[in-house]
């Protein structure tokens, strides 16, 4: 060895030195690393509960949506079921209407035929004069 060996002390103490503060050095990356890992961990997180809580929305949208088909569903078969009590309805009335005229066209007519009968003797149950001087009238026997 060319050198005494306290002639590489300062050499010595100077790598140290060097080296004491790449040690400081790398640490403080390393903290710094740390810090982001820890933020993107949490940030990570964050995103995955908030993922879950669209999920859970979603599934609770669908079930909703579901839901509002079935009873919009229900709502169209009832709409028709009461289109079609509606309408045999109307058609009941209609025939019922129709056999209520025939049957007042009917009464008309049978108590235009009873006045008819009813003139003769202008239902008082009195013969006219002329009844009782025609032939086999009242008025011969």
């Amino acid at each position: 060895m060319g050198q005494p060996p306290h002639a590489l002390m300062p050499r010595v103490f100077q790598q140290v030195e060097l080296k004491s503060q790449e040690a400081q050095s790398l640490q403080q990356q390393r903290g710094q690393y740390l810090g982001h890992l820890q933020q993107y961990v949490a940030t990570y997180q964050q995103q995955v509960a908030a993922y879950q809580q669209l999920t859970s929305e979603k599934e609770a949208l669908h079930r909703q949506l579901l839901l509002q088909t079935r009873l919009m569903d229900q709502l169209q078969q009832q709409e028709a079921q009461g289109k079609a009590v509606a309408e045999m309805a109307r058609q009941e009335l209609k025939e019922t209407q129709e056999h209520l005229e025939a049957t007042s066209q009917q009464n008309q007519q049978l108590q235009a035929q009873l006045s008819l009968m009813a003139l003769p003797g202008e239902g008082t149950g009195h013969h006219s004069e002329e009844e009782e001087r025609a032939p086999g009238g009242k008025g011969d026997c």
